[in-house]
């Protein structure tokens, strides 16, 4: 009888100890999986985080949409998700009132018969609204520039003038500024459109220090030196007031200020 409740006592001991090991070994991996989740979703976060300061929301979105299968309650991934949508509303906004203004722009053109400008007007509307209605514009410009062809007997020199249209409304403005300087030798008509595309040419070098103060306000804004950040943004902003990346950059960064 006794030998019997030894071993009762001693199967209850195996049995008991057996169990706080399991138990043990299960928080063991529960704070491991934890752990690691942890990690995983920071990662994520940093992801999104770089894409949201470089105005990339849609990459921003997806890596906050791989948070939100498994965190649906993740504070930071909600309040970036809602920056994203306040933002993509202001970038809505300030696209439609730039579109709008092109197409005021690009009437006077062809009222002008300015095929320069005017096809450039169309490419800039097309960016930002691939389907806004201007096609009337565009045919009456492409009825523009066969009459500018017509009017030029050289085969080399309607050449020049298509190139010198292709590079201007690409932007590169330096180089069509040659073309249409040769054209203008030839063609005194040209001559409103050598001072028009030395305007260009100003914008264009503009352009580069531009890009320049953006880039470092993405970088100081990635590392926090919001200050610096929006000194850099309005500096560019002073120069290219229409660039919409630069406005939603400076809404950005006034979001994080305030």
């Amino acid at each position: 009888m006794i030998m019997k409740k030894l071993l009762i006592s001693f199967s209850l001991i195996v049995f008991l100890s057996s169990l706080c090991t399991a138990i043990t070994r299960n928080t063991s991996n529960s704070n491991e999986n934890r752990k690691i989740e942890k990690n995983a979703y920071y990662k994520e976060l940093q992801r999104a985080k770089n894409c949201y300061c470089e105005g990339d929301f849609d990459g921003a979105e997806k890596y906050l949409n791989k948070i939100f299968e498994v965190s649906i309650d993740n504070e930071k991934a909600n309040e970036m998700r809602n920056k994203i949508l306040l933002l993509k509303e202001k970038e809505s906004y300030y696209k439609k009132t730039l579109v709008n203004d092109l197409v005021i722009e690009l009437r006077r053109a062809v009222k002008e018969g300015n095929c320069y400008e005017g096809f450039l007007f169309i490419k800039r509307i097309q960016d930002l609204s691939p389907n806004e209605p201007i096609e009337a514009f565009k045919t009456r410009l492409e009825n523009e520039k066969e009459l500018v062809l017509y009017a030029i007997e050289d085969t080399g020199d309607k050449n020049l003038f298509i190139d010198s249209l292709d590079f201007f409304v690409k932007e590169k403005f330096k180089k069509s500024s040659d073309y249409i300087y040769k054209l203008y030798q030839k063609y005194p008509k040209f001559v409103d459109y050598v001072g028009l595309n030395r305007c260009y040419v100003l914008q264009e070098t503009t352009s580069k220090r531009v890009k320049k103060f953006y880039d470092d306000a993405v970088k100081c804004f990635k590392a926090t030196k919001l200050g610096e950040a929006r000194n850099l943004a309005e500096l560019a902003y002073s120069l290219q007031p229409n660039d919409i990346r630069i406005r939603v950059l400076l809404d950005q960064i006034n979001m994080e200020i305030l």
